[in-house]
């Protein structure tokens, strides 16, 4: 839409203007169809939606089991047109059960630093607010909000491979007990914007920065969390983890139910939108869905990740899926995957023991398949 593009450069150029979230028309939910915020609407799959795929998709995704003798899928969901018309779990898993981000909380993270732009309180391309970097020699310095939350800031705490890696040392290692300041206390090993790296460490300093804006303690950020997303989506049972130190682990550890991932993907299917109320800054959708510049970088955005061909050593998210498909993914087949070319949001959640990444992918697609395309791009706007 024109006034996406018109709202991205400006969100660039100067901070979104405070206040509470305004009524927005438009909002693009189904007429009749009311907002999952209390409770989601259900039903049955359209007559357009290939029920046989369906069957398919279900049976491909609980087929094989972990060590556990439980399925590795332990939860599988679709919202079609704003309402779920498939849900399915493992046995011993509902619609109350709490799952482990792992990776899909950096999503979270993203969504708490939109908020804060659209009130003004944080802007993506000043000065990251990390004092340890504002030396007057420091390179550090130039790094932005931007560089951050694209992971093309050149420091040096890459995730890297194995119990020797960067990030499993901040998580399970010597830097767990404050993780912050682990992370933060790295060089510049690349120039910004050249080097695209994974770095589970740098979702942990924009975590610490959103907290430190919101007040700096643990309560601080529980308080903003509830007031500015989980309260106005209906995210009951969502819950984050701190380290020892009292750090939002923005990186890798938030808990929410399948229904609370579903509402959170659900908000970015909507652009940013909650019954008649703009949670996300206008714009932040196509902010959300563009590519990280960086030459060996093309499936990565601001912690979200496109459904595009890959550069090499770089993860494949959704291969044969619409390209539209954008998704917040975390470790062990961790998946919120928005395709607004169909109007569509799945999940999958659960574990990874046996199989490998594109068994994991393979089922989330066939699911994806059996719903059909919208008879034009959602956001496209009459000549």
């Amino acid at each position: 839409m024109r006034r996406l593009a018109l709202a991205l450069a400006l969100l660039f150029a100067a901070p979104v203007a405070a206040g509470d979230p305004a009524a927005v028309p438009g909002s693009q939910q189904p007429p009749g169809v009311p907002w999952p915020t209390q409770a989601w609407p259900s039903g049955e799959p359209g007559a357009d939606v290939d029920r046989a795929a369906l069957e398919q998709a279900y049976a491909h995704a609980f087929r094989t089991r972990g060590r556990s003798g439980v399925p590795n899928t332990r939860a599988l969901l679709a919202v079609h047109r704003g309402r779920i018309v498939a849900e399915r779990y493992a046995d011993g898993f509902d619609a109350q059960t709490r799952f482990h981000s792992w990776s899909m909380a950096k999503s979270v993270t993203q969504a708490l630093v939109g908020i804060l732009v659209r009130q003004g309180r944080l802007e993506l391309n000043a000065p990251a607010p990390v004092p340890a970097w504002h030396g007057a020699d420091d390179p550090r310095r130039a790094l932005t909000l931007n560089h951050l939350l694209h992971m093309t800031s050149g420091l040096g705490n890459s995730d890297g491979e194995g119990a020797d890696g960067f990030g499993a040392q901040m998580l399970f290692g010597g830097g767990a007990t404050d993780q912050v300041a682990f992370a933060s206390d790295v060089a510049l090993v690349h120039q910004p914007d050249t080097h695209w790296a994974y770095s589970t460490a740098t979702s942990n300093i924009v975590a610490w920065i959103v907290q430190q804006e919101v007040g700096g303690t643990p309560e601080a950020l529980l308080g903003f969390l509830h007031r500015a997303l989980l309260d106005p989506l209906g995210m009951r049972r969502t819950v984050p983890e701190f380290d020892a130190a009292g750090h939002y682990l923005g990186g890798g550890f938030v808990w929410a139910s399948a229904h609370d991932w579903a509402r959170f993907g659900y908000l970015y299917l909507r652009d940013g939108i909650w019954d008649g109320r703009r949670i996300l800054p206008e714009g932040w959708l196509q902010y959300t869905t563009t590519a990280a510049p960086a030459p060996n970088n093309s499936v990565h955005t601001a912690h979200f990740w496109l459904n595009a061909e890959a550069r090499p050593e770089q993860f494949e998210i959704l291969p044969g899926a619409p390209p539209s498909a954008f998704c917040a993914s975390g470790a062990y087949g961790q998946y919120v995957c928005m395709v607004p070319s169909h109007d569509l949001m799945v999940l999958r959640l659960g574990e990874m023991q046996g199989i490998d990444w594109p068994e994991v992918r393979s089922p989330i697609v066939e699911l994806i398949a059996a719903f059909p395309p919208l008879a034009e791009a959602p956001l496209a706007e009459a000549p």
